[in-house]
């Protein structure tokens, strides 16, 4: 990835920042094969999500997202966990949410978090859990008045809380509380990654930090203003060193505001995370505390007048510390930064950002971002984490029937030393007149057609009017996104038009996806014209339906079973076709 960190001046950078962000005609730079994709989905007032209290439009509208979110080749979903004090999860420490019913701390029937993960993961997504962190309660709307008989700490420990339903960080025990229910979240949930929003004071401090100060003060710093900073940074350190414990493969990532200083603009007065917020998100970088910093840069390129959104992305990039990842906040609700986020992700990766997080979900489901993610990528491996490499997959075999490939294989073994192993899997396909060199190929994002957390996939390429030889290659990823060695195959497919005449015999192939929620896809070949049933039966063998009972002609064939009405478990299917009878398991897990 191109950096302009080796300029020497800003009278160098300066000059060049205005002629690569302002010029329409420049060269889009190419499309990074490591580079985190992802979208803030806002829980607060339902603004993202949820805009219903029905649990099945809950969960279909959560599948949407993931899916809207897959097809712009986004890598990671940042889920706003707990948006106000509250849950979208199963907590004993926070009450449920109070938009997932429509009356706080109701139980919803389900775990919206989980649910999450378990989709994300098939689709080969991080999850990373937004949790804001000292913005702790409604001020007030119409579905959560303020009054007590709301489970909120705004009224268990009001002791705690100022203005706006802000908690106050400089109370020890407000900080330990709210480290508590961090940690109860790392704990009890397999996500990548936990984000912190709100990571700081609302603007101007609050009016009894002074007394406060003179009681909470171990450190016996001096000045108000560092005493402020000591205790946010008080409330990472004891999340870190928390997250080290029980679950150390889990990153912590922070978005602070999009100006860290005074040095961090050109001549525009603006609130500032160091010393209008007390938030020192560099120093934490500098003591490893954190892996990422995501900064609010929600601010247009410009050219005239400031701030200028590639002035600001270059500061954080130019000045990151201990090498942490810098992912550019995008302020993709203003219409004007809408607009132009082609030239914005140009400008991050000129500038040498690891990535782009957009603010917030709605305001870009439409979105093909001017066909700047129309290559597929993952998520940039941390040096500082194992960077160890994957074993292969294990036994990769491929089913053509016509002009569909169906691969599937194993998971690796475990790496010596790994006690909590999670792959991911790319999936490569190429001409085979195209390879020179296999390494060419995997290094190219172009050829990428599957990031996937599944163990199958089905692909239709398009091929020759006499066939085309292509080779596909498997690859695992580490929970740190580190590739392993490829396992490849090659094989011919042919045109559609020429199924009828591959079906050399019967067949019945494993169900895609498996295991699945709550739908998935049966494909069975046919030779000759034949009156085919296709049945559904539970392990003690009653029937629980019948997908097809006709005449069907020779070829290719898949059909849907949706299970959203069957409880988990495995299920057989049964194929019959003349004299032809096979049966598979598969297994429905909720």
């Amino acid at each position: 990835m191109t950096s302009l960190r080796n300029l020497s001046t800003f009278s160098v950078i300066l000059p060049l920042l205005f002629i690569i962000m302002t010029s329409s005609a420049m060269a889009e730079p190419p499309s990074p094969k490591q580079e985190f994709r992802s979208i803030w989905v806002t829980t607060a007032w339902g603004l993202d999500w949820p805009k219903t209290t029905s649990r099945s439009g809950q969960q279909s509208s959560l599948i949407g997202i993931l899916d809207q979110m897959k097809r712009q080749n986004m890598n990671a979903i940042v889920f706003q966990a707990s948006a106000r004090g509250d849950a979208f999860y199963q907590s004993e420490r926070l009450p449920w949410a109070y938009n997932l019913t429509g009356t706080p701390g109701n139980d919803p029937g389900w775990d919206p978090l989980q649910f999450l993960i378990d989709e994300a993961r098939k689709r080969g997504m991080e999850v990373h859990a937004w949790f804001n962190a000292f913005a702790v309660a409604y001020d007030s709307h119409n579905d959560a008045p303020a009054t007590a008989d709301i489970p909120n700490v705004r009224f268990s420990n009001f002791e705690w809380m100022e203005q706006q339903g802000w908690m106050n960080p400089g109370i020890p025990e407000a900080r330990e509380w709210q480290v508590a229910n961090v940690m109860e979240l790392v704990e009890n949930y397999d996500i990548d990654a936990i984000h912190f929003d709100r990571i700081r004071y609302a603007s101007g401090g609050y009016s009894r930090d002074g007394s406060l100060m003179a009681e909470h003060n171990p450190e016996e710093i001096e000045t108000l203003a560092d005493w402020r900073r000591w205790n946010v940074t008080e409330f990472i350190r004891l999340v870190h060193e928390g997250i080290q414990e029980v679950r150390p493969t889990v990153r912590m990532g922070v978005t602070p505001l999009g100006h860290y200083d005074a040095g961090s603009t050109d001549g525009w007065g603006a609130g500032y995370g160091y010393s209008s917020v007390w938030q020192d998100s560099r120093y934490w970088a500098e003591m490893g505390y954190i892996d990422y910093i995501a900064p609010q840069i929600y601010w247009d390129i410009g050219t005239t007048t400031p701030p200028r959104f590639a002035y600001i992305v270059n500061d954080w990039v130019e000045k990151r510390r201990n090498d942490r990842f810098i992912y550019v906040g995008i302020g993709a609700y203003q219409p004007y930064v809408r607009s132009e986020l082609d030239r914005q992700i140009d400008s991050t990766r000129v500038l040498g950002a690891e990535g782009q997080l957009y603010f917030r979900n709605d305001d870009v489901a439409n979105s093909n971002f001017s066909g700047r993610y129309d290559k597929k990528a993952i998520v940039p491996p941390m040096p500082w984490r194992s960077m160890n490499e994957p074993n292969a997959v294990r036994d990769l075999a491929a089913d053509v029937i016509g002009s569909q490939v169906t691969l599937s294989w194993e998971e690796p073994t475990p790496g010596r030393g790994e006690t909590d192993p999670l792959f991911r899997y790319l999936v490569y396909r190429a001409k085979a007149g195209q390879v020179v060199s296999d390494q060419l190929i995997i290094d190219n994002p172009a050829y990428i057609v599957a990031l996937t957390g599944e163990r199958t996939f089905v692909d239709e390429p398009e091929a020759g009017s006499s066939g085309e030889d292509y080779i596909y290659y498997v690859t695992a990823l580490s929970r740190n996104n580190v590739e392993g060695e490829f396992v490849k195959t090659e094989l011919t497919v042919v045109p559609t038009d020429a199924e009828i005449h591959v079906a050399e015999q019967f067949e019945l192939l494993q169900n895609y996806p498996n295991p699945f929620n709550p739908a998935t896809n049966i494909t069975f070949s046919l030779p000759v014209t034949s009156h085919v049933t296709l049945e559904i039966f539970d392990v003690a063998g009653r029937r629980v339906a019948t997908l097809v009972n006709e005449n069907m002609s020779p070829g290719s064939h898949t059909v849907t079973w949706d299970a959203a009405d069957v409880a988990s478990g495995v299920y057989l299917y049964r194929l019959q076709a003349g004299d032809f009878r096979k049966t598979r398991s598969m297994m429905l897990m909720k």
